[in-house]
């Protein structure tokens, strides 16, 4: 009998073992960008080379099968733990978790296949939310989509979206979709819920709606962050409800060319563009991408509460055509 207890203790023991390993494996590294290869030799000119692939924190590169070769065809989430892409030979949107899980939509993330090479993904925060939208204003009649990023499933559309013209992005709850129209007569902020009901139109004052394509929602549905393009850059809070700018954090300059737009008669900053994203309820990051063929990457954390702005990482990205960036 003592015999026998010692071997079945000795083989829990063993039994043990693997769970204690498995529970000790680390997460895999969040992905930092997506991005395609640059094939040409020319400074002033970029040339498509090889599938899309993808960066994660550690430094490892990974391939992404079948996505479609066009810009914005793949997204990554904010906090880089999932990516979305329309894939190349059925138009369906795929949505993978870095371990591998995908889902796939039932069918076609963008009906017109005439469309497809102009149409754009684009991730919520945490990748709860996806969205397809394409096209310059008026050249198409369909809508954005907006399907759920842990299901695949369609949840519903919003009118009026145009890739070119246009701005769309989710609320730090993803509960909300935000979209910003210019019709060139005016700049209108406009929230939708999932199913794509509007909830709340407002024309802000020209100082936001010359840079509400950087707008960004906070959860409470009504707090917008926009990037003010200047010599000075800044971050202005603009309060849909009140629709008044409630306040303004400087940012450091990074050597950017601002200059203005004489058809749009607006600021813009040459080879730049600046994405916001809330990561708290008092929590902003901003990533600044500068350049061409040599890209730089700025991370910055902003807290409303205190006002602070703080450098959190920088990085360079060379050889490639197309960038999707995270803000991990």
């Amino acid at each position: 009998m003592k015999i026998l207890c010692a071997a079945l203790a000795a083989c829990s023991a063993l039994v043990a073992v693997p769970g204690s390993a498995h529970a000790a494996v680390p997460e895999a590294a969040p992905i930092r960008y997506a991005a395609v290869s640059d094939c040409a030799k020319d400074p002033r000119n970029a040339e498509w080379c090889g599938p899309w692939w993808y960066r994660t924190t550690d430094g490892k590169r990974h391939v992404i099968s079948g996505a479609g070769r066009w810009a914005g065809a793949v997204a990554v989430s904010g906090d880089g733990r999932r990516l979305a892409y329309v894939r190349a030979k059925d138009a369906r949107l795929v949505i993978r978790d870095l371990d591998g899980r995908t889902r796939v939509s039932r069918a076609k993330a963008w009906p017109s296949t005439s469309e497809l090479d102009v149409t754009r993904v684009t991730m919520s925060y945490d990748g709860s939310r996806v969205a397809v939208h394409c096209c310059d204003a008026g050249y198409t009649e369909q809508p954005a989509r907006v399907y759920d990023g842990g299901t695949g499933a369609l949840l519903g559309k919003v009118a009026g979206v145009s890739v070119n013209d246009d701005a769309l992005s989710f609320s730090a709850d993803s509960d909300q979709v935000l979209v910003s129209t210019d019709d060139e007569k005016s700049v209108k902020i406009s929230v939708h819920d999932p199913n794509g009901e509007r909830t709340t139109t407002v024309v802000p004052p020209r100082l936001i709606g010359d840079n509400a394509t950087t707008a960004a929602l906070h959860a409470d549905g009504h707090t917008v962050a926009v990037y003010l393009i200047g010599p000075t850059p800044k971050i202005a809070l603009y309060d849909l409800e009140s629709e008044l700018i409630t306040a303004t954090y400087p940012l450091p300059a990074s050597g950017q060319k601002v200059q203005r737009d004489p058809a749009e008669n607006r600021l813009t900053e040459a080879d730049t563009a600046v994405e916001l994203v809330w990561t708290g309820d008092a929590t902003l990051r901003m990533v600044r991408k500068i350049g061409f063929k040599r890209v730089r990457v700025q991370v910055y954390g902003i807290d409303v509460a205190t006002g602070s702005v703080r450098p959190e990482r920088a990085y360079a990205i060379t050889g490639t055509t197309e960038e999707a960036l995270s803000a991990s």
